[in-house]
Formats: C-alpha cells, sequence, structure tokens
C-alpha cells in the first residue's frame, strides 16, 4: 500500500517539509492507515471543500478531472447529483489516502532529481505545501465562467421570439 511505502521509505522531517501546513495531522493519519493498511480515513476540509482542497493542496490535475467530470455530468442532472454527492463522500473517505499517494510520487520524484538530503528538502520545501493563490484562480476562474454563462443565456434569451 502506498501510505506505507511513503512512511517506511521517507524520513518524516521530509514528509514534514513536503507537506508543511498541518503536517502532524497527515502524519498520524497516515501512520495509522499504514499500520491498519486501510485507504479509508475521514477528512473534514477534503469532504466540506472537495476540489478547492485539491487545488489548496496543490494536487492540480485530480483537481482537473474532477472539474472536467462534473461538467460533463451537469448535462445530466440526476447523475450530476448523484455524482456530487459522490466525490462529496469520496473525498472525506479517501482523501487522505489520495494525499498520501501524491505525497509518495512528488517525493520519489524528488528523490530521483535530487543528489543528497538537503537538496530533497530543499525541492520538498518548494514543490509541497500548498496554494492560496492557486484557491483563488480557481474562484476566479468559477467566476468568470458563470458570467459568461450568465452572458450567453441572456443573449440566447433576447434572440428568441415568443
Amino acid at each position: 500500500m502506498i501510505t506505507k511505502k511513503l512512511i517506511e521509505e521517507f524520513d518524516e522531517n521530509i514528509i514534514k517539509a513536503f507537506v508543511q501546513k498541518n503536517s502532524d495531522y497527515y502524519l498520524n493519519k497516515w501512520k495509522l492507515m499504514a499500520t491498519t493498511g486501510s485507504k479509508i480515513s475521514w477528512n473534514w476540509p477534503a469532504f466540506l471543500f472537495g476540489v478547492f482542497w485539491l487545488v489548496y493542496r496543490k494536487m492540480y490535475l485530480q483537481s482537473f478531472i474532477l472539474i472536467i467530470a462534473s461538467i460533463i455530468t451537469s448535462f445530466i442532472p440526476f447523475i450530476n447529483m448523484i455524482f456530487a454527492l459522490a466525490i462529496w463522500i469520496g473525498l472525506g473517505l479517501f482523501g487522505n489516502y489520495i494525499y498520501s499517494y501524491f505525497t509518495y510520487n512528488k517525493l520519489l520524484e524528488i528523490k530521483n532529481l535530487a543528489k543528497n538530503e538537503e537538496e530533497i528538502r530543499f525541492l520538498a520545501i518548494q514543490k509541497g505545501g500548498t496554494s492560496v493563490v492557486g484557491v483563488l484562480v480557481l474562484i476566479g476562474i468559477f467566476i468568470l465562467l458563470e458570467i459568461l454563462f450568465m452572458v450567453i443565456i441572456a443573449s440566447v434569451s433576447s434572440n428568441s421570439y415568443y
């Protein structure tokens, strides 16, 4: 299991350097998951904030996939509701595992690039952490898309004849 590999292959200080904010929380969760062999561990921020939590933790590819899937499912209202609920609960249940998987792969990538422990730590700090700017950009994108959608709807409705 990836969480166990993360705990076994990387020093706690390197993991903490990568995670940065709330590193003790994640490290404790991951140690428990590694011990029990479970992929399930509740994460309230992942549950409550979904794709914004993914972006905050710099999991951009995962957030992009969820956004595209949400857009695709939005054309079928009932399916979209089920999908949204599944994502909500799924991120709550598996958010810590998803983040451990992401952390392990990034640290492995860093380990292969770095020449020594000092460089691993430096790159972990640089590539890890959180991104408030990413969340703000995502909010901005959502607002722009909403405005664009309203403009399109307004132009279509003003061109229709009743």
